[in-house]
């Protein structure tokens, strides 16, 4: 057996101790640093989500974790924002369930923040709603495991439900205002007078120009000017872009309109509670291109 190089020093039993301790906390620290954090090293947290306080008494209400999941921050007040909020996910097994399952909570007393966001190669367990002064709600993930490579980053999509006196009069979701609780964009609205109504067309895709000006051929010359006068230039090109729009006509009340998107069907919803006094309406929604299922019917 060869002993020690010459002018070696041989370390002590207790340095190497010492030693060996500190390697394994180094190395220790490091995987917890790696399970709480992305593959570029960022904090697994929702949309911009600031490294806030877990707010008290706020309540998981969904959690999932897959592909194909849209990236979103909204509040939901009120049965349409429900609603519309299903449209980012039309597939009946994904949207109608949580559809239904958010319709049963009480709205009248809570409201619902709603992040989703991409978690990279972290899966979880599950999330918390946090809170920041600066930046206002955000989501982080509980249970984590980070892989260093992934066949696809995952989605996640957290709903949380707070007390309505909680959640302030402009709240933010990582650090912004809250966006539309759906994937539509009413682009235009005008209102119709009682004899106009009976002449109202029915429900269509307007993203070509033939096909909008189809859809108004019907309609009174007033109704006409005002949607063209919203929609501004949208149709200088016949190409629809990513997006799809669609004319509808109604009755209710303002322009406080949402789309409603199920793999059944495209149709408007009242924003607030009960109408007491519908007036007929001509609206035209924009809807990105990839949440339009194809069995949906327009209208109806």
């Amino acid at each position: 057996m060869t002993g020690a190089p010459a002018g070696a020093v041989r370390p002590r039993s207790g340095t190497w101790l010492i030693t060996a301790a500190i390697v394994v906390g180094a190395l220790l620290a490091g995987c917890v640093w790696w399970a709480a954090a992305g593959p570029d090293g960022a904090p697994v947290s929702g949309p911009d989500g600031a490294d806030g306080t877990v707010v008290p008494g706020a309540e998981a209400v969904h959690f999932e974790q897959g592909h194909g999941l849209a990236a979103v921050r909204t509040l939901l007040r009120t049965p349409a924002d429900v609603r519309a909020f299903a449209g980012w996910y039309s597939q009946e097994s994904v949207g109608g369930a949580l559809q239904e399952k958010l319709l049963a909570r009480d709205l009248d007393a809570e409201v619902l923040v709603a992040t989703g966001w991409s978690s990279g190669c972290t899966s979880a367990g599950g999330a918390v709603l946090t809170y920041d002064e600066n930046t206002g709600y955000a989501a982080r993930l509980t249970d984590t495991t980070t892989y260093e490579t992934c066949d696809s980053p995952w989605d996640v999509l957290a709903v949380f439900a707070v007390q309505e006196d909680d959640a302030g009069a402009d709240p933010r979701i990582g650090g912004a205002p809250p966006g539309p609780p759906g994937p539509a964009e009413l682009l235009a609205y005008a209102p119709l007078d009682g004899a106009a109504g009976g002449r109202a067309p029915r429900a269509a895709e307007v993203s070509q120009p033939d096909q909008f000006d189809a859809f108004v051929r019907p309609l009174p010359a007033a109704a006409t000017a005002a949607l063209e006068s919203r929609l501004g230039s949208l149709y200088d090109s016949e190409l629809p872009g990513p997006a799809r729009r669609f004319a509808f006509a109604g009755q209710g009340c303002g322009d406080g309109l949402l789309l409603e998107i199920t793999s059944r069907r495209l149709r408007p919803v009242g924003a607030g509670g009960a109408c007491r006094d519908p007036r007929p309406y001509v609206a035209v929604f924009s809807v990105p291109a990839d949440r339009v299922p194809s069995s949906a019917v327009i209208g109806g």
